[in-house]
């Protein structure tokens, strides 16, 4: 039986942002995942843990937007207020922020982008030693594209790394649901996948065992 360092703890935000919260995409109840991914971020980093933060970060012209041929309107156009995060998402100086969409891609899965000192979600999560074991915690928007597209990215890289373990945070998701049934298969392909539904109190105090 292998024996294992302490779990290092890891959440990732995806995508937080006005333009998804009240702006040019909300999405219903956007703003209801703030606080649990609040209550998740203070746990990971009293763990000395990271949080990661995903963010589109879209040029002003790009076939991802419906005038230039794609299916959204403008929106997390990089420097504007609506690609700002929502201001009442804790963020902290040693959080690190993942910019994804910079080019002429859709940019949906937080596993494409990278920090601006050149940090990867696949970097962050990496069990450092052979026998450090890793928790990762995922919330934010939407379930249907970014969060759904950002895990199946992680479930894929680590599926055979019995080291990583991946906890969804059911109450910290929202869908945008163009559909009635994109939510229900978003959760049915990240419970395939090995991703586990929790809650954040079931976060936190998973965490704050390893306190």
């Amino acid at each position: 039986m292998t024996n294992f360092e302490q779990t290092r703890n890891v959440l990732i935000a995806v995508d937080v942002q006005n333009d998804f919260i009240n702006g040019s995409l909300a999405v219903n109840e956007g703003e209801q995942v703030v606080r649990p991914i609040n209550t998740v971020a203070t746990a990971v980093r009293k763990t000395d843990g990271d949080v990661a933060l995903t963010r589109d970060w879209h040029p002003k012209e790009t076939p991802h937007f419906a005038d230039y041929g794609g299916l959204w309107p403008s929106h997390c156009v990089a420097d504007t207020n609506g690609a700002a995060f929502h201001p009442d998402l804790d963020i902290h100086d040693n959080d690190i922020i993942i910019s994804k969409g910079m080019e002429q891609t859709d940019g949906y899965s937080g596993w494409e982008g990278m920090s601006d000192d050149g940090q990867t979600l696949e970097t962050i999560i990496t069990p450092k030693t052979r026998k450090e074991k890793v928790a990762v915690f995922i919330g934010g928007l939407a379930t249907d594209y970014c969060v759904k597209a950002t895990a199946l990215d992680i479930a894929e890289r680590f599926n055979d790394d019995e080291r990583v373990r991946l906890y969804l945070l059911r109450d910290a998701i929202r869908a945008v649901g163009l559909t009635p049934t994109d939510e229900e298969r978003a959760l049915t392909a990240l419970e395939a996948a090995n991703v586990h539904a929790i809650s954040a109190d079931d976060a936190r105090m998973m965490i704050g065992r390893d306190l």
